[in-house]
């Protein structure tokens, strides 16, 4: 674990809580434009080096002024989700939130874009959905990021809040070089803005990227039925984004083909038949939806492979565009959520 030295102990004004999945981009992002505003700020992977690093980083909330709370989509998802293994205590983001309400902070919440409050919260943490919030959203950053800043308690460095009229002094003393100082800080600040400029465009691509590549997995479905008659089936719905792939993680959906319906009958003459059914499931196996159709049966033949044979020839003809027309809607329900 990260930790801290005594002897290397240092009070900071204001506290950014973060999930690292989602929510560390924009973290970072406010850290070094409230440092370079003169602000005194805990981030845990610049501020932290060594020692105990639960109870610094419960000593940081308790001592700051502000708590910034970055509400990226999913923050609370593990809050929620059955796992045998969850422990409240090695939450660190549930532990800094019920911190700061219990220390009466002056929490900031900032919503990300896509971040919505999830009915039940626990009780240690549920006053946090009535705090006054912000929205980060990348378009209007700037704009917001002012207004946060006239939320906080803190107070940028002397030296920053009067660095202007520190250069007037000196320019005045200096009289000689007056021009030549103010040339050279000019320019200097204008590159040092520009740099800032492109190190936030470069971190709000970062974001987009990361979120349209989230985006388009959720929009992915899978299939599972590698026979033949799970080939031509994938191959008559597969203009609709079905892809031969296997779920990564919870992102997606998994298309199963089911074959307990189909059967071969008969005597002197066989008939093969089968109800073409496939199963929908959430990448984390959670049941959706069943995509079924009326029975189709082949013409009598005089052995089982060649029934299975005509009744494959049937499926190729049959028309699976109310399926295509199911998982092309679910896709677009999928978009407007988001």
């Amino acid at each position: 674990m990260i930790s801290i030295l005594p002897q290397m102990s240092k009070k900071f004004e204001i506290f950014i809580s973060y999930r690292r999945k989602g929510g560390y981009d924009t973290a970072k992002l406010l850290y070094d434009r409230l440092r370079l505003d003169g602000y005194s700020v805990s981030f845990d992977i610049d501020t932290l080096v060594n020692g105990d690093f639960d109870n610094e980083l419960e000593n940081r909330v308790n001592e700051c002024k502000d708590f910034l709370l970055v509400l990226s989509p999913g923050i609370f998802d593990r809050l929620f989700v059955p796992d045998p293994d969850y422990d409240p205590e090695n939450d660190w983001v549930r532990r800094e939130i019920a911190q700061a309400l219990k220390a009466n902070k002056n929490i900031i919440p900032l919503y990300l874009e896509g971040f919505v409050f999830p009915k039940n919260l626990p009780d240690d943490i549920k006053n946090i959905a009535r705090k006054n919030a912000i929205d980060l959203y990348p378009k209007y950053f700037e704009a917001a990021y002012e207004k946060m800043k006239s939320f906080l308690n803190s107070k940028p460095s002397w030296r920053v809040k009067h660095q202007k009229k520190m250069i007037s002094v000196v320019a005045a003393i200096l009289l000689a070089f007056a021009g030549f100082l103010f040339y050279q800080v000019q320019e200097t600040e204008k590159t040092h803005e520009q740099k800032i400029e492109a190190e936030r465009e470069r971190t709000l691509d970062s974001i987009r990227q990361i979120r349209e590549q989230r985006r388009l997995q959720e929009r992915t479905y899978h299939w599972q039925g590698d026979n033949d008659i799970g080939q031509v089936i994938f191959e008559k719905i597969a203009a609709a984004g079905v892809q031969k792939t296997e779920c990564s993680g919870n992102s997606g959906r998994l298309l199963t083909l089911n074959l307990d319906n189909f059967n071969c009958r008969g005597g002197a003459e066989i008939i093969c038949s089968y109800a073409p059914r496939v199963y929908v499931a959430s990448c984390n196996n959670r049941r959706l939806e069943i995509l079924d159709m009326r029975r189709l049966r082949s013409e009598p033949k005089q052995d089982t492979a060649a029934a299975k044979e005509d009744l494959i020839n049937k499926l190729r003809e049959a028309d699976f565009s109310a399926w295509i027309s199911k998982i092309e809607q679910d896709f677009n329900l999928s978009e407007r959520r988001e």
